[in-house]
């Protein structure tokens, strides 16, 4: 068995940890639990650290508000703790809800390595993870993940490029079973959306676009590792923030951060790859329907323009490391920012 020393692995939570459902998680890997609230959370398992809102904010220090609070997007901080207190080279998130497979770790060797992958990329630039997961409506037709662009569900047909695409594997999402990634609308006014995925049938690695035709994918982090460069690229976007009167947006933390990550690995097209499939872990239960369309709808709304602005200040960011690259890339979105209000 493959040693995993080298792995750190991130859980974002409010509550005690369950113990069988990071049972496969082999001992030698170091498990970091970033306590978002102020109950105590015990350890577990051997190599598990919980870090309390105390702890973080001695170790933040005066940047303790640079990690989001109240959403996943606390993870930042064992992100934060990983590269700047450890020596790992494998950094895996997960959620508190979910349940790794046998083989969980050892899928996610992957991670760093130089291969021909199976790579597809689609001609309306988005991929779909749950039609990639073979899971269908129950009339045969095609359900979206949550964060896919609404503008581009389209009735018609797309084209998909199959292809071998060598690179080194720096980013892989894996999948879920049972309650799956939705939009809260959907799971509102559809009852396919409902449908568990129990069927999901995944069997490998692919990774998706290539330098001649650039495809993202809704990046979810609820079981997903990078390789130790790229953590400054995968800061989660602060949520929970009133956008206007009754309205917060929520739920694009991890989808919004995906974007910035692709964005800035297709611009240092150096051969790096993202990708998705393998490992699937089980997902136990879909959060509160109300509070996800409430956090969701101004998410939408934003999302086009949202991407618009990421690519137009990644199109003027000179390819280099993934942390000199987002510097920058935020460095001129601020300064752009500060000069319109004045």
């Amino acid at each position: 068995m493959n040693s995993h020393r080298k792995t750190a692995v991130v859980i974002p939570s409010i509550r005690q940890i369950v113990p069988e459902r990071i049972a496969s998680i082999p001992d030698d890997a170091d498990i970091f639990v970033v306590n978002d609230s102020e109950e105590v959370i015990e350890p577990c398992r051997a190599r598990m650290m919980v870090f309390s809102l105390e702890q973080q904010r001695e170790i933040m220090g005066p940047d303790f508000d640079l990690i989001p609070r109240g959403t996943g997007a606390c993870r930042n901080f064992g992100f934060y703790y990983v590269w700047k207190h450890t020596d790992r080279e494998v950094v895996i998130t997960i959620d508190d809800d979910v349940v790794c497979p046998d083989d969980f770790l050892s899928q996610y060797d992957a991670l760093g390595s130089i291969r021909g992958w199976p790579n597809i990329s689609v001609d309306s630039g988005w991929f779909n993870t749950i039609e990639f997961a073979g899971v269908q409506a129950r009339g045969g037709g095609v359900l979206y993940p949550r964060g896919f662009p609404f503008w581009l569900r389209a009735p018609h047909p797309y084209s998909e490029d199959h292809r071998t695409a060598t690179g080194r594997l720096v980013c892989l999402m894996g999948l879920w079973s049972n309650c799956l990634d939705y939009d809260g609308i959907d799971k509102f006014l559809f009852d396919d959306y409902g449908t568990k995925g129990a069927g999901v049938s995944v069997d490998a690695i692919v990774t998706i676009g290539h330098s001649r035709r650039r495809t993202m994918f809704p990046l979810c982090a609820m079981n997903c590792g990078v390789v130790r460069e790229l953590l400054p690229a995968a800061y989660q976007f602060p949520m929970d923030r009133r956008i206007t009167l009754q309205y917060p947006i929520w739920r694009f933390d991890d989808i919004w951060s995906g974007y910035v990550l692709q964005s800035l690995l297709h611009r240092r097209a150096n051969g790096d790859r993202a990708g998705v499939g393998l490992p699937i872990v089980a997902h136990l239960k879909d959060g509160d329907l109300k509070r996800e369309i409430l956090g969701e709808h101004f998410g939408h709304l934003m999302s086009p323009f949202f991407y618009a602005l990421i690519d137009r200040g990644v199109a003027e960011v000179e390819p280099g490391p993934y942390a000199d690259m987002t510097r920058e890339l935020f460095t001129r979105l601020c300064r752009g920012a500060e000069k319109a209000l004045r």
